[in-house]
């Protein structure tokens, strides 16, 4: 415990995030007593085995102590606002870092939160059950003893010996986001969608021409009327309301048989897999009223909300379109209805209902939006050009301008 905020609050000043903080970092540093202290890292390149897997502990205790979607989307805009970011970057580096200068650097957002999706990712693989027995082993068989990643992924291999996660180690080893682009395509004729799926994993500083990673993609499917639909992998598997998709290569194809007509994929739900994700339709990219369908009846919460998101942005663009054209922006009646649908959906709790309201942060429209080309054609005063000009306001600052001056 670092500071006092950290476990202290009163009920007359403190804000819900401050009770939920407190209890996240009480609960992270106790089950610190057996991932870190019992069983500790034999080295500091290691630090991930007990920040990562506490971190991911600590996650799901606090998605079980209040809202589990609301939990698991702000774990995953922690992600993508400070850790892709880094990924992305000059800083870039392993979950398993190689060397270090300074070894207060490598208590980053890539050793911690990124450590926890790649422990999320291993419980993907092998499924819940597996994981437990994974875990069990792994304390049974290291309790008192200074480990590695390495003996952490051989635990879970050991007690699922028909996974193999060989490939798997890749995670721990090769820095940056991989990228997933998806497209699309139905074959109208047998009721087969084709998912179409190519991996890359960016450049590095120090690290290039990377190998595939294993890609875990929990998918499910989309009804025009919210109906549930099985998943039917084309693969010899039993049908269910959601299949993982392991994609393993560069470029990989699947096929989900009898798909009703008008169903949609939902991929990647519960965010499974650290990944920039891209979707196209017969390589168009997705409609407003594609969008606006997963937003009203995906059941998979946190695609639903990144649905949302999604639909926020596209707005955003399109109202600006408008504005700069000198014209407005008629919404189309499937996105008034996707909204009253959440509004009127009595299945979901109330914390989630409003996270779906929620604008996308500023952080999110700098990573999604060029704002400068953007404001550009806003600017008709040169004061106004002179703010839109690099470093003035800042970044983040230029998002606001650009909301405020599309909505008004």
């Amino acid at each position: 415990i670092f500071n006092s905020r950290c476990v202290l609050v009163s009920q007359e000043t403190a804000t819900d995030a401050d009770f939920n903080s407190v209890q996240g970092i009480v609960a992270h540093e106790y089950f610190h007593n057996w991932t870190g202290n019992r069983i500790t890292c034999r080295d500091w390149f290691q630090l991930s085995l007990k920040e990562g897997l506490t971190v991911f502990r600590d996650q799901e205790f606090s998605g079980d102590m209040t809202s589990k979607p609301v939990s698991r989307i702000k774990n995953v805009m922690r992600l993508r606002e400070s850790q892709f970011p880094q990924d992305s970057g000059p800083m870039a580096h392993p979950v398993r870092p190689d060397s270090y200068l300074e070894i207060n650097n490598f208590y980053s957002t890539t050793v911690y939160n990124k450590g926890a999706e790649v422990i999320r990712m291993l419980r993907t693989l092998v499924g819940t059950e597996g994981y437990r027995k994974g875990t069990d082993l792994y304390f049974a068989r290291h309790d008192g003893e200074a480990v590695t990643c390495d003996d952490w992924v051989a635990a879970i291999q050991d007690a699922n010996p028909t996974v193999d996660l060989g490939q798997f180690k890749r995670w721990y080893s090769q820095a940056g986001t991989p990228r997933v682009d998806v497209d699309v395509t139905r074959d109208d004729k047998n009721n087969t969608l084709i998912l179409k799926m190519t991996q890359k994993v960016p450049d590095t500083p120090g690290q290039t021409n990377k190998e595939p990673m294993v890609i875990p993609i929990v998918t499910g499917l989309v009804s025009k009327t919210g109906s549930n639909v099985v998943v039917d992998v084309e693969d010899g598997s039993a049908p269910q309301s959601a299949k993982v998709l392991i994609l393993r290569d560069a470029e990989q194809s699947f096929r989900l048989r009898n798909v009703p007509s008008g169903c949609l994929p939902s991929l990647l739900r519960g965010f499974s897999a650290p990944v920039r994700m891209h979707v196209t339709y017969n390589g168009q990219p997705e409609s407003l009223e594609q969008i606006a369908q997963a937003m009203a009846f995906d059941n998979d919460e946190f695609n639903r909300w990144e649905a949302g998101q999604k639909l926020a942005l596209k707005l955003l663009k399109a109202k600006y379109s408008a504005v700069t054209a000198g014209g407005a922006l008629d919404f189309p009646d499937s996105v008034s209805s996707a909204f009253r649908t959440v509004l009127t959906d009595k299945t979901i709790d109330d914390s989630f209902r409003a996270q779906m309201f929620r604008f996308p942060s500023e952080n999110f429209l700098a990573e999604e939006i060029d704002v400068r080309k953007f404001m550009a054609p806003l600017a008709d005063t040169q004061t106004n050009k002179e703010k839109i000009a690099v470093g003035e306001p800042r970044r983040h600052s230029r998002v606001i301008c650009l909301v405020q001056k599309v909505f008004g």
